[in-house]
């Protein structure tokens, strides 16, 4: 296979813990949701390379990561998934920066990146680590960390741009039509 081709890879078993993490970034805030019929797709995922330690419990993936479903894509440096018990425990991603992006149910875009992305399946926790960015239709999100707990569906966020604080920005209603 030439050098820079990517195969498409399967990751049966673990293509719906995939999911789950695109669902978790995409979906932060109650503003605007992952649209509901990409659950229902065929997940593709692309990379350079894979590597599956079956001793360790990892799948690696890495260069030019590319991961899509229905309407969500996700592009990486590397991913690498971690097994415990053949259960997932972990999955780490990391890109200059790992990018996102996918359509909530009204066709609006939502997008977002980080350096580094953390889901830990056992705690429930998404982390987005460095120049993290969410933005959503009418509200963006700027933070050097952001932290989603799946469990209590709490959004943190913690320092973050040039002046080490955090940054949101919500847009103001639609005005009414007036008639």
């Amino acid at each position: 296979m030439h050098r820079n081709a990517h195969p498409i890879l399967s990751l049966n078993p673990l293509s719906t813990s995939l999911l789950l993490v695109v669902t978790l970034v995409t979906g932060m805030t109650q503003l605007a949701l992952a649209r509901q019929s990409d659950l229902a797709q065929a997940i593709d995922v692309r990379a350079d390379k894979s590597e599956y330690d079956e001793k360790a419990g990892t799948q690696t993936l890495t260069g030019n990561v590319e991961i899509s479903q229905g309407t969500m894509r996700i592009t990486a440096d590397s991913i690498a998934i971690l097994l415990e018990n053949n259960t997932l425990s972990e999955i780490t991603g990391s890109g200059s920066p790992i990018r996102f992006e996918q359509e909530n149910d009204a066709g609006e875009l939502m997008r977002g990146e980080a350096k580094r992305i953390i889901y830990n399946a056992v705690s429930g926790t998404l982390i987005l680590e460095g120049a993290a960015t969410l933005r959503q239709p009418r509200q963006n999100l700027v933070s050097e960390r952001i932290t989603f707990d799946a469990r209590t569906q709490k959004v943190s966020a913690e320092g973050g741009g040039e002046t080490g604080r955090v940054s949101i920005q919500i847009q103001p209603p639609k005005p009414a039509d007036t008639q």
